[in-house]
């Protein structure tokens, strides 16, 4: 599984400026072909990071593969979105793809050797 991950930066508009544009953004991502899933979290607390770097919400969009995935963003729906995102946040934002694994509590707590992080166990 593969998701595109878009970390929105605290740095530009209004909280009521921000909303409305967002929920445009939903509506025209969660018309993109292949998504499985969203993912939305909203920051308490930054333990480390950047100074004077606040982050307003962190949006995940889960696809079956990379090539799903790629394929979603080259769709007309795609582009609408990524348009949409660059207009409304003024380009505030951290965008990145990630390999998406899991794994449960048995598959963590196995004793044994370590493994090896280039193949890791769990769902993906």
């Amino acid at each position: 599984m593969h998701k595109l991950v878009i970390v929105f930066l605290k740095s530009f508009t209004a909280p009521a400026s921000f909303t409305a544009g967002w929920q445009k953004f939903l509506g025209l991502a969660e018309q993109m072909p292949g998504l499985r899933k969203e993912v939305i979290t909203e920051p308490d607390e930054i333990i480390f990071g950047p100074p004077n770097q606040k982050y307003r919400k962190v949006h995940e969009l889960y696809f079956d593969s990379r090539e799903d995935l790629d394929a979603a963003l080259k769709s007309e729906a795609g582009q609408k979105a990524g348009q949409w995102l660059h207009s409304f946040t003024q380009g505030q934002f951290v965008l990145m793809i990630s390999r998406h694994m899991e794994a449960t509590p048995e598959e963590f707590k196995k004793p044994g050797p370590e493994r090896d992080d280039s193949s890791p166990k769990g769902i993906e």
